[in-house]
């Protein structure tokens, strides 16, 4: 069953009570679709937000371009198992986040510098910079290995990512909003902080407008999506319609993740049983969450492709509450379960399909 209306909306109010200025919630099964906003995608305009609303995706851009990367392994272009080329690294470990290599910045970083962030430029920052472990012999979170993915994409193509990414995602599934583009459209919902957040903090009571802080940042995390449309492609990806049976169970093969984001990571896919403090009412899903310096993406489907919840968030979490809220409602959503079956904070029921 999916969430019904009357639920959506208190969940949705919920979250406005938390501060988040606005919000797009999809909620998506066999019984049906239903899809909501509230709030503004625009403080300063008060232009309200609507199901259209683009947001910067974040880190749910790495599912989409592992399917592209695994596409390759497919034709045959790349070796899954294989030394990508001037690294020790394989494409499966810059995939799972098991290659060892840092992020080329830290967020504080990327906000005080404003450094040259050119993907080879980022490429050659990480390369710079001591490996975390060996490649295979440990696992840590770093957007560097999907810039290095990104960057071989090209090569073996002869193309951008963006343009592959259309053709081989966005172009079949008529995906008309989805884009990754050099830089952030004007139209997108805008991305907010807390006054008291300690990045970048304010000078007034207003949230912070942090929207155009910072550069795209490229295969590891800049595209911009609609809910809508990272549901219809978990959808496609999930029921083995982008790639083929061998590489759809690959997809699927997870790593201990050794993080609070997730129960295990695949090939650019994260099996989830809990988000924040929130556990699933209803086992597992896999997808991705995307954090925007002020933009909050969750994205989940269940293993068959018969279910998605997608929410976007026009802020990041500051606090552990405000966390806790939007897991909430990615949960109902995901699971079309009414409040009285939500589980206490800090439930983690058994892994199940």
């Amino acid at each position: 069953m999916i969430i019904d209306t009357t639920e959506l909306d208190g969940y949705l109010q919920a979250v406005l009570d938390a501060g988040v200025p606005g919000v797009v919630a999809l909620s998506a099964g066999p019984d049906g679709r239903r899809e909501q906003a509230a709030g503004v995608a625009d403080v300063r305009t008060q232009a309200r937000m609507t199901t259209a609303s683009r947001f910067p995706i974040a880190s749910v851009t790495k599912t989409f371009v592992a399917t592209v990367v695994l596409q390759l392994v497919a034709e045959g272009a790349l070796d899954l198992d294989g030394r990508a080329p001037g690294l020790d690294a394989t494409v499966r470990q810059l995939l799972n986040h098991t290659s060892g290599l840092a992020d080329a910045y830290t967020m504080q970083e990327l906000i005080e510098l404003r450094p040259d962030r050119t993907p080879r430029a980022l490429a050659a920052i990480t390369l710079g910079k001591p490996r975390l472990f060996p490649p295979g012999e440990g696992w840590s979170y770093s957007g560097s290995n999907y810039v290095m993915l990104g960057l071989l994409v090209e090569d073996v193509t002869g193309s951008s990512v963006r343009q592959a990414l259309a053709e081989r995602i966005f172009e079949p599934l008529g995906l008309t909003a989805s884009d990754l583009p050099d830089a952030l459209p004007n139209e997108i919902a805008r991305g907010y902080l807390p006054p008291d957040n300690p990045v970048v903090p304010g000078t007034g009571p207003g949230l912070v407008d942090v929207t155009d802080i910072g550069a795209t940042k490229y295969a590891g995390g800049g595209m911009v999506s609609t809910a809508d449309e990272v549901a219809r492609f978990l959808r496609a990806l999930m029921r083995g319609e982008l790639l083929p049976p061998a590489l759809q169970a690959e997809l699927l093969r997870t790593v201990a993740s050794d993080w609070d984001e997730s129960d295990a990571y695949g090939l650019g896919i994260e099996e989830i049983t809990a988000i924040a403090a929130v556990g699933s009412p209803c086992g597992r899903a896999w997808g991705h969450l995307g954090f925007d310096l002020g933009h909050t993406t969750i994205a989940l489907s269940s293993e068959s492709g018969d279910r998605q919840a997608v929410v976007l968030f026009a802020m990041h979490p500051i606090t552990q509450e405000t966390w806790d809220t939007m897991a909430r409602l990615a949960w109902a959503c995901y699971c079309g379960l009414s409040p009285e079956t939500r589980p206490a904070p800090g439930d983690r029921p058994p892994s199940q399909a």
